[in-house]
């Protein structure tokens, strides 16, 4: 390539070629900087979930961890597609810390997966000859300082594969 008695065109051949070649390493090096910094701030966002278990999973949201991380919101999203990490809990898709979360009467707001899990609990804790209504486990919650509707407990119960009150009573 340097030596400049060879052929011109298979010189300029070879430099496009390693023009190539070294445009792609630095585009593979920059997605990995780009996964590398986004896992990082998604670990310091969610650090109570690491350290505490489901229900201290926090509400994150992609445009926060991209203002963060200084990049496009759509670049997070496309960084963390198909993508996941391994944790003393478990392996997650880098997806489950993006939540939304419900109000409480006291203390952080709490993220709608960590309040799922306290529906589960609390059908799981209830006497199962007189299962709880959406209602009353709604109420439950709101004894807990979880704000939460019956419409919302009815979407979770389902979501989480749960039968209504009526199909959970044992005889």
């Amino acid at each position: 390539f340097k030596d400049k008695s060879n052929d011109k065109d298979a010189r300029l051949y070879i430099k496009e070629k390693i023009d190539r070649a070294k445009w792609l390493i630095d585009s593979i090096q920059q997605r990995r900087s780009t996964l590398y910094n986004v896992s990082c701030k998604i670990v310091e966002y969610q650090r109570s979930f690491l350290d505490k278990g489901l229900y201290a999973l926090r509400e994150l949201k992609m445009q926060d961890v991209a203002d963060d991380v200084g990049i496009h919101v759509s670049t997070v999203s496309r960084a963390i597609h198909d993508k996941y990490v391994q944790t003393h809990r478990g392996i997650f898709p880098l997806k489950f810390f993006f939540t939304g979360a419900i109000k409480t009467t006291d203390g952080p707001d709490e993220s709608r997966v960590a309040v799922k899990h306290r529906v589960k609990k609390v059908i799981q804790n209830e006497d199962k000859s007189k299962p709880l209504s959406d209602e009353e486990i709604g109420a439950e919650l709101r004894k807990q300082g979880v704000h939460i509707a019956r419409r919302t407990v009815t979407k979770y119960r389902k979501q989480l594969k749960i039968p209504s009150s009526r199909r959970r009573k044992i005889y």
